[in-house]
C-alpha cells in the first residue's frame, strides 16, 4: 500500500514543481478540502493533513477578492500568528510569531522563496513591497523557526506561487479601481498555457494621496513568470520582477497628536524639521531575474537548481540625513530528492546547498529639504549566506512519519568606510564580521488517524544573524558587537475535519526561546540602532477554524444556488517575555515583549452563489499590547471590519466580467496599523485611514 502510494506523490510532486504551479486552475484550491490541499513546506509535497508542521495557506480567493485594496496586508493577518503592518502606504512589516520585534520597517528575520527561488537576501532583507498581489495566486506560510531546510531565520519561511494558467488556454484580464484617497490602480494580465509551456505577463499600477499628510505613493510592478517542459525530464523556468516603487513617510506622533489630529505627519521640534518639510520618503526600483532548471532523473530522483541576479536602486530622505544605497545580490539553490519506496521503511532524502551574496554602496547626505546635500559618509558592505542541508522524511509503521533535518549556516560580512570631507580625509576603514557557522537540527513526528485527522509534535532550531540594516543602521557605522540570535522551538498540532469535511481544524501550540534576541533602539533624531536583550521566552496558541453551512453534495448538485457559504475564524494567544534583560540599571526581565497582542482574533464569512454574487464579512480584534521594553505604555484594543460584494458573471463563452465594491475601517476606528515600538518623544503612532471605500472592475478574455 505505500509503495503504490509513494509513486503517484512523487509524480505529482514533479508536476507541482514544474508546470502545474503556473498552470493550475485558479478556483481548484478554494474548493479542496483540508485533507486533499498539496502544500511545498519542507519539501514533503503531501497533503496538509500528512505535512508535520505550522503552515498557513492564502489561495486566490484571499489574496484578490476578500478585500477590495490590492495590498498584501489584510489577507497575511487572517493567518493565526501572522501579523502584517503598513505604517504608511508602501511601507510593509512583517511578523511570524512575534518576529517584528527587530524590524522598525521592512521584513527582516523570515526567508522568502519564489518557486525555489530565494527572494530575501544575503543580508537578511526581502523586499516584500516590490511584489504585487494582484500578480500572485498562492502563498504558503511556514511558521516558526526552519533553519533545517531553508537556513537562517527564527521567524519562518514564506513561499510564494504565480497566477494559475490553465493549460490549452490563452486570455487577458485587464483591471481598473479606485477609492478614498486618491486611490487609482490598473492592470494587465496577460497568460497562455499552450505548446507544453506556461507563461503569464503581468503590470499592475497603484497611486494614492495618502489618509495622513506627506504619505502619498506611487507603484508600477511588472512580472514574467514562465515554465517550459523542454522534455519530459527537464523543465526551465524564469522569474522576473520589476518594481518602481515611491512613497512619502509621514513619521510617528505621540498620543496627544494621534487624538487631536491622526492624519497629521510628524511635526517639527526645537531641534529638528518636520517630515513634510525634509521630503521624507522611499524611493526603491527593484529587479529580479531568475531561471529554474528541474531535472527529473526516474520516477526516484529529481533535481531542482536555480540561480538569480537582482539590484536596488534606494534612496531614503530622512528627517536628519538622505540616504543613497545601491545593492547588487545574486545566488543559486540546488535541492535533490531521492526516494526510496520499496525498502521496509519509504523514505525521501531531500539534500541541497544555497549560497547568497550581496554587495552595498551606501552613501549619507545631509538633507536640505529633499536635496541631498554634503556627504556625511562613504561605505561598502558585502554579505555572504552559505546553507547546506539534509532531510530525511521516513513512513513508519503504525501511520507514523518521520522527519529529520540537519543545515549547516555561515554568515559573513565585510565592511569599509571611505574617507571623505566631512571625516577630514581619514582612511578607509576594513572591518569583518564573521558568524561562527552553525548546525540547525529539525525532529518531527506526525501520527494519521483515519483520512481526516492528524497529529504531529516537533523541535525545531533556529538561527539569526543581523541583517546588513542592522549591523550597518541608517546613521551609518558598523557594529560589529551585535550578536546572532539563536532559540529553538517546541511544537505539537492537530489538524483534521469532521462532519464530512464540512468542519475543518487547524490547532498549534508552541514554546520557542531565543536567546541574544535582537531589538530595535532610536536616538533623539529617531534614527534607529539595534542591540542584544537577553533571551525572551515565547509560548503561543493558534487555531484556524472553518465550517460550510453546506454539504459537499449540494455544492456540486445542478440546482444549487450557492457554491460557497464558509464561517470561518483565527485565534492567536501570545505569552511573550524577557528573560535576564536590563537596560541601564533597569531590570526589564518578565516584562512582555513589545508589539504582541495577547489576543488576537479573526473572523469571517464567505458566500457566493453560482449566478456570480459574492460577499466577504471581516472582522479583526487585537487586544491592547505593550509599545515599548519598559511596559509603561498600551496601545489601544483594535477593531476592524471589511466586506467586499461583487458580481462575477460570464459573457458568452470567452468573455467574463468582476465587479466589485468594498469597504475598510467600516466601524470607522481610529487606530494604528504599525506602531514605532520604543519610540524616541514617544512618538509610537501611525493613524490607519477612517472609514474608506474601494470599487473596482475586472474584464477577461479567453480563448
Amino acid at each position: 500500500m505505500k509503495k503504490r502510494l509513494l509513486l503517484p506523490l512523487f509524480c505529482l510532486q514533479a508536476c507541482i514543481q514544474s508546470v502545474s504551479a503556473q498552470m493550475s486552475t485558479p478556483s481548484l484550491e478554494d474548493t479542496l478540502q483540508l485533507n486533499e490541499v498539496m502544500v511545498r513546506g519542507y519539501a514533503t509535497n503531501r497533503r496538509l493533513l500528512e505535512t508535520p508542521a505550522s503552515i498557513g495557506l492564502l489561495s486566490r480567493r484571499d489574496l484578490n477578492q476578500r478585500f477590495g485594496t490590492p495590498t498584501l496586508v489584510p489577507a497575511l493577518n487572517t493567518l493565526p500568528g501572522v501579523r502584517a503592518d503598513e505604517r504608511s502606504p508602501g511601507s510593509y512589516r512583517l511578523a511570524i510569531r512575534g518576529s517584528a520585534i527587530r524590524s522598525p520597517f521592512g521584513v527582516r528575520n523570515i526567508k522568502t522563496y519564489w518557486n525555489e527561488l530565494p527572494l530575501t537576501d544575503a543580508g537578511g532583507n526581502t523586499p516584500l513591497n516590490a511584489l504585487d498581489v494582484r500578480a500572485l495566486g498562492r502563498i504558503e506560510v511556514i511558521k516558526g523557526p526552519s533553519g533545517s531546510l531553508y537556513g537562517a531565520g527564527t521567524g519562518g519561511t514564506i513561499l510564494f506561487s504565480g497566477l494559475g494558467v490553465p493549460a490549452g488556454q490563452t486570455s487577458v484580464e485587464v483591471s481598473a479601481l479606485g477609492g478614498s484617497y486618491g486611490l487609482y490602480g490598473n492592470g494587465i494580465s496577460i497568460q497562455t498555457g499552450k505548446n507544453n509551456s506556461a507563461i503569464s505577463l503581468n503590470y499592475n499600477h497603484l497611486q494614492s494621496d495618502g489618509y495622513r499628510d506627506q504619505s502619498a505613493v506611487v507603484r508600477d510592478n511588472l512580472s514574467l513568470v514562465g515554465s517550459f517542459n523542454v522534455s519530459p525530464k527537464r523543465t526551465i523556468s524564469v522569474l522576473a520582477l520589476y518594481s518602481d516603487l515611491h512613497y512619502q513617510t509621514p513619521g510617528g506622533l505621540n498620543e496627544a497628536q494621534f487624538r487631536a489630529n491622526p492624519r497629521a505627519s510628524r511635526f517639527a521640534t526645537a531641534t529638528l524639521p518636520s517630515s513634510a518639510a525634509q521630503q521624507a520618503g522611499i524611493y526603491q526600483k527593484v529587479g529580479y531575474l531568475g531561471f529554474s532548471h528541474e531535472y527529473r532523473w526516474n520516477d526516484r530522483i529529481q533535481n531542482t537548481t536555480v540561480i538569480y541576479g537582482s539590484t536596488t536602486d534606494f534612496a531614503n530622505p530622512f528627517i536628519t540625513n538622505y540616504e543613497k544605497r545601491t545593492d547588487q545580490g545574486l545566488g543559486g539553490r540546488t535541492v535533490t530528492q531521492i526516494r526510496f519506496p520499496n525498502g521496509p521503511v519509504p523514505t525521501v532524502v531531500t539534500v541541497g546547498a544555497e549560497y547568497l551574496r550581496n554587495f552595498t554602496v551606501d552613501r549619507n547626505f545631509g538633507n536640505r529639504g529633499g536635496i541631498a546635500d554634503t556627504i556625511q559618509t562613504d561605505e561598502e558592505l558585502i554579505a555572504r549566506q552559505s546553507t547546506v542541508f539534509l532531510q530525511s522524511e521516513t513512513e513508519l509503521p503504525a501511520r507514523f512519519r518521520l522527519t529529520a533535518g540537519l543545515s549547516r549556516n555561515d554568515i559573513r560580512y565585510g565592511f569599509t568606510r571611505f574617507s571623505t570631507r566631512a571625516a577630514g580625509g581619514a582612511p578607509a576603514i576594513p572591518l569583518t564580521r564573521n558568524f561562527t557557522p552553525v548546525w540547525l537540527p529539525r525532529v518531527a513526528l506526525l501520527r494519521t488517524f483515519g483520512q481526516n485527522v492528524s497529529a504531529f509534535a516537533s523541535i525545531s532550531t533556529g538561527y539569526s544573524a543581523p541583517s546588513t540594516q542592522e549591523v550597518r543602521p541608517s546613521t551609518g557605522g558598523f557594529n560589529t558587537t551585535l550578536n546572532a540570535e539563536r532559540g529553538t522551538s517546541y511544537e505539537v498540532g492537530l489538524r483534521g475535519s469532521a462532519f464530512r469535511s464540512r468542519l475543518r481544524f487547524d490547532i498549534a501550540a508552541y514554546q520557542f526561546r531565543l536567546t541574544e534576541t535582537i531589538v530595535r533602539r532610536s536616538d533623539a533624531a529617531g534614527a534607529e540602532f539595534f542591540v542584544n536583550a537577553g533571551r525572551t521566552d515565547q509560548r503561543g496558541l493558534e487555531a484556524q477554524l472553518s465550517y460550510d453551512f453546506l454539504s459537499p453534495a449540494y455544492y456540486t448538485s445542478p440546482t444549487a444556488f450557492f457554491s460557497l457559504v464558509r464561517l470561518w475564524n483565527s485565534l492567536t494567544l501570545t505569552e511573550y517575555r524577557f528573560r535576564d534583560y536590563k537596560q541601564g540599571t533597569a531590570d526589564l526581565s518578565n516584562n512582555k515583549v513589545p508589539g504582541v497582542a495577547p489576543t488576537t482574533n479573526v473572523t469571517g464569512i464567505d458566500a457566493e452563489t453560482k449566478a456570480g454574487i459574492y460577499a466577504h464579512v471581516t472582522y479583526q480584534f487585537l487586544s491592547p499590547f505593550y509599545l515599548n521594553d519598559a511596559n509603561t505604555v498600551l496601545a489601544d484594543p483594535t477593531q476592524l471590519l471589511q466586506a467586499t460584494l461583487g458580481f462575477r458573471h460570464s459573457l458568452g463563452k470567452n468573455w467574463t466580467v468582476d465587479v466589485y465594491a468594498s469597504g475598510d475601517n467600516l466601524l470607522d476606528r481610529t487606530y494604528s496599523l504599525g506602531y514605532d515600538l520604543n519610540a524616541v518623544g514617544n512618538r509610537y503612532y501611525n493613524a490607519a485611514p477612517a472609514r474608506n471605500g474601494v470599487g473596482g472592475v475586472r474584464l477577461r478574455v479567453k480563448w
